[in-house]
């Protein structure tokens, strides 16, 4: 078992070292949880899990890999098009890889971000958003400044982030700008140089980008 691990943390390694890499955008800390404040608002959407999607990126020196999370269930409410309130549910099991076209070495990437030295889906098969706090960033505009407890493996931070909300058809999309969070204050603490320091060279940046796209519609 033991050099079967070790294979496949070198595998993983040079898998990211084959892709471009780039710095992390618009970073945002993460602070303690807090209570959702504000009523509801008059309408309440359902969320489409079908065309709502979390687009995800993760780096090392000279790489990176990019995919998506899954959304298994969630709501929003508005004010006419003003974003109130709103909470979804991760499904952990749907981490799917985009930029791996080996399947084997696709599935073993997937699988590593399965396990307990990542997100422990086993053990933590739902993560979830609540929105504690929105704010319109200018009047007459549809931006939004999202504030929000983010729960991933039992670990629960406030995060804020830009988002915009906007009708088409019979459905409110609700998307995010791009913003990279700090996976070891989830506990995801594999390959941080900032925790193992004898790392060198081999290690995964903590940073990762998340982009949120919504689809809802009138309950």
């Amino acid at each position: 078992m033991k050099t079967y691990n070790s294979y496949l943390a070198i595998l993983i390694l040079l898998v990211f070292a084959s892709c471009n890499s780039k710095p992390g955008k618009n970073k945002i800390e993460a602070s303690a949880a807090q209570t959702a404040v504000g009523t509801a608002g008059s309408q309440k959407l359902l969320v489409d899990t079908l065309k709502s999607t979390i687009a995800w990126q993760g780096f090392k020196p000279g790489g990176s890999h990019h995919g998506t999370l899954g959304i298994k269930s969630g709501e929003l409410t508005l004010e006419g098009t003003e974003l109130k309130t709103g909470t979804f549910v991760l499904d952990m099991n749907k981490i799917v890889n985009q930029d791996l076209t080996d399947q084997t070495m696709n599935a073993k990437l997937v699988g590593h971000l399965k396990s307990p030295d990542f997100f422990d889906v086993a053990k933590y098969p739902e993560g979830k958003f609540t929105i504690t706090k929105t704010e319109k960033l200018k009047e007459g505009t549809n931006k939004f400044r999202v504030s929000g407890n983010l729960t991933l493996k039992e670990v629960t931070k406030n995060i804020s982030f830009e988002m915009s909300v906007s009708k088409v058809g019979d459905s409110f999309i609700a998307k995010t700008a791009t913003f990279t969070i700090d996976r070891t204050q989830w506990g995801v603490n594999y390959g941080s140089k900032n925790i193992f320091k004898d790392l060198k060279d081999s290690f995964i940046n903590d940073g990762m980008e998340i982009t949120i796209t919504i689809a809802a519609k009138i309950a």
